[in-house]
């Protein structure tokens, strides 16, 4: 836990620095962030290096804790779970994705006794949560701009 901590504060961290700025412009525009002057090819592969970083991290605790790491390690189950979370959460969006965990690492712990439907439950968390918070759980994007029904006929 400690680690997942100092890993999310390092995240939260580099976001609010030039090369965290220059990560989410590249995110939102690859071509506005050329046209700017940033090193495209060195802004991927920052960003590239950072995310194999975090992963090896999580690999060697992983593998640490369960002694032995084969494909047979990693079911549909798994990866449901770690889909719903990051979609519940928020791409981009620490704290989102940490609510997000508690509750879907928690809620089949309360609810033991209808395991059987746990994939329903999640796939109908991620529609509702798509539709009534499609930035996430966390997101505090607002439209500009709500669309409405269209112009209304003057007489």
């Amino acid at each position: 836990l400690l680690i997942a901590v100092i890993v999310g504060y390092v995240v939260v961290r580099l976001r609010h620095l030039p090369i965290g700025c220059a990560w989410e412009a590249f995110r939102e525009d690859e071509i506005a962030c050329a046209s700017l002057g940033i090193d495209r090819p060195r802004i991927k592969l920052a960003a590239y290096m950072l995310s194999a970083m975090i992963a090896a991290i999580a690999g060697a605790f992983f593998a640490t804790r369960q002694g032995f790491v084969s494909p047979e390690s990693f079911t549909f189950n798994e990866s449901a779970t770690i889909l719903a979370i990051v979609i519940l959460g928020g791409i981009g969006h620490p704290v989102g994705i940490a609510l997000a965990a508690l509750f879907i690492v928690g809620m089949p712990e309360l609810f033991r006794g209808l395991d059987q439907y746990r994939m329903l439950a999640f796939g109908a968390g991620m529609v509702i949560i798509m539709v009534w918070r499609p930035g996430g759980l966390a997101s505090t994007r607002q439209p500009i701009a709500k669309l409405g029904a269209g112009a209304q006929e003057t007489p």
